[in-house]
């Protein structure tokens, strides 16, 4: 999510220049890959780089290709496979024991469809789609790169086969449904299509309620993620607006009024620090009923199991997905420690995962879902 966000940000730069550059989308991959389709990277004619397609063993010569990409406009597909025992010798030496197909394509000095659509949705906090053609064989009109894209207001055709964007389009519409990608191949009359479809997501909203000094170091490291943060102070209090800068959104507001001013989602996580226990349940009455994806409560479990005996003492049924103590057992201590093990918990539990060591994992590091 940073990466794109970061790539977005130079993209804005390049405009005010008008200078082309090149844009290498991770769009397929067999077998083991550092990175997950999807995965981007921008590259200028200067040399500067923003972002990756693998752990570093694949950029330098992406570099490479992409100035002849910029230079000529043509968009490509390179193939990296490091399957077989010769790439160790002859080709990268990456010995991954995967395939990568990396679409490069040069990107004008205006603004492009793709990334207006991405910036649209991190921006509005809403789901879309982009179908991406990465294999064209046979007698067709439509090109290596050419697209269609879906959000919740608009749709772009850049597919000139209407056979082809009609079945495409209803893929699309699927993975924002499913809330998945996939690469699908399509069978028309003269031509075999292989389309990658992305589903686009929004940033994460990590929802953080209390104003402590503690409250910090959890907002550096979810803005390092690229997540979205609000913090809220039921105290009401100025000097919370400058205290939290680094957050995108301070909210000032007794606990009563929290559902007037801030939204849940199903792509909401919040924790609840405010380290009062009448604020606390106050805040809970509200949360706990919900649907959000993770609910986190700093305390020790003690505290949290009699706030909640109280709750349902009160009829206030759990419904929320709920987490106390906070975080990961990684022997926090201090409140960096904290936020550390506070936002490996919520990547842990957003990605539907265990948190423990990879060397004792048997599956693949990625799943497809």
């Amino acid at each position: 999510m940073k990466e794109l966000q970061d790539i977005i940000a130079a993209l804005e730069e390049v405009k005010t220049t008008n200078h082309k550059v090149a844009l290498a989308t991770l769009v397929k991959v067999n077998g083991s890959t550092y990175r997950r389709p999807g995965a981007r990277m921008l590259i200028t004619p200067e040399g500067l780089i923003i972002g990756a397609i693998s752990g570093g063993c694949l950029e330098s010569d992406v570099f490479e290709k992409a100035q002849a990409v910029i230079e000529s406009g043509i968009p490509i597909i390179v193939k990296y496979d490091t399957t077989s025992e010769e790439d160790l010798i002859w080709g990268l030496g990456l010995g991954c024991e995967g395939v990568a197909y990396v679409l490069i394509e040069a990107l004008p000095g205006k603004e492009s469809p793709e990334i207006a659509l991405i910036q649209k949705c991190f921006s509005n906090r809403t789901y879309g789609a982009i179908a991406t053609a990465i294999n064209v064989e046979g007698k067709t009109q439509t090109k290596l790169a050419q697209r269609l894209l879906l959000n919740s207001d608009s749709i772009i055709n850049n597919f000139n086969n209407e056979e082809l964007a009609t079945e495409v389009l209803q893929d699309v519409q699927t993975a924002i449904v499913q809330r998945k990608s996939f690469v699908k191949k399509y069978q028309l009359t003269t031509a075999k299509i292989e389309v990658f479809i992305e589903l686009i997501q929004p940033p994460l909203s990590l929802i953080v309620f209390g104003a402590g000094y503690d409250v910090l170091p959890l907002i550096r490291l979810a803005k390092e993620l690229g997540w979205y943060v609000t913090v809220v102070d039921n105290r009401e209090r100025e000097a919370s607006k400058q205290r939290f800068h680094q957050a995108d959104r301070i909210q000032l507001c007794s606990p009563q009024d929290i559902l007037q001013h801030i939204e849940l989602t199903e792509r909401s996580v919040a924790v609840v620090m405010s380290h009062n226990y009448l604020d606390d349940q106050e805040m809970l009455k509200l949360l706990l009923p919900s649907s959000l994806q993770y609910l986190g409560i700093l305390g020790p479990k003690k505290r949290t199991n009699r706030l909640l005996q109280e709750l349902q003492e009160e009829g206030i049924n759990l419904t929320a997905d709920m987490y106390s103590p906070v975080g990961l057992d990684i022997g926090a201590d201090n409140a960096e420690e904290i936020a550390l093990s506070i936002i490996a918990e919520i990547q842990t539990v957003t990605a539907q995962r265990q948190g423990g060591f990879l060397r004792d994992r048997t599956q693949p590091i990625h799943v497809s879902k």
